[in-house]
């Protein structure tokens, strides 16, 4: 595989051999921040989709000075925040309303592994939907991927202030629905 720079200098000069290697290389990573902010396996495989091509058509315009992930993955979040505000306007609709999901049902064994990380993904999903979409995007990126302030700024295109913020706010939004809803959870902190 070739290195990411010269990967993405192949995508501008519209080799698409180029795009299925840079694909490759970033589709896990893009398709684990979209199902952070949007929380559903479904809507998160179409925005990593819509992210590669809307990649193929704005990577002319890169400059490749910069650092490419904070470019690329701020097209990924502002498709996840995009989907927030069709399916809020959807839900405002007459009649267009959002099925609700499943309520939860009881914690997983720790033994079992994978019925774990599927309570830990539901109960995320479930206390991420108090979040508003800038909050969850920032604490998905920050939490989840392990990216600095400075760096989930440049991808949301705000102050890191402005991060800082929606940090404190998610995690306050977030710890006092797990006291509320899962105090066993709660209790190890």
């Amino acid at each position: 595989m070739s290195d990411e720079r010269a990967l993405i200098r192949r995508c501008r000069q519209r080799d698409e051999g180029a795009l299925a290697e840079l694909i490759e290389l970033k589709r896990q990573k893009v398709f684990r921040i979209a199902l952070s902010i949007v929380g559903n396996e479904d809507d998160a495989k179409d925005i990593t989709q819509l992210a590669f091509v809307r990649l193929w058509a704005a990577i002319p315009s890169f400059d490749e000075s910069a650092r490419f992930d904070p470019w690329f993955f701020r097209i990924v979040v502002n498709l996840g925040l995009d989907h927030f505000r069709k399916r809020r306007r959807r839900a405002e609709e007459p009649g267009g309303e959002i099925e609700p999901e499943p309520p939860p049902g009881p914690m997983a064994s720790v033994q079992d592994a994978t019925l774990y990380r599927a309570d830990i993904r539901r109960i995320w999903n479930e206390a991420a939907r108090r979040l508003t979409p800038p909050q969850r995007a920032a604490f998905a990126l920050h939490e989840i991927e392990g990216f600095g302030t400075e760096e989930i700024a440049r991808v949301m295109g705000v102050r890191a202030s402005t991060v800082r913020n929606h940090l404190l706010q998610a995690r306050r939004h977030l710890q006092e629905y797990l006291r509320r809803r899962y105090p066993e959870i709660a209790r190890g902190r």
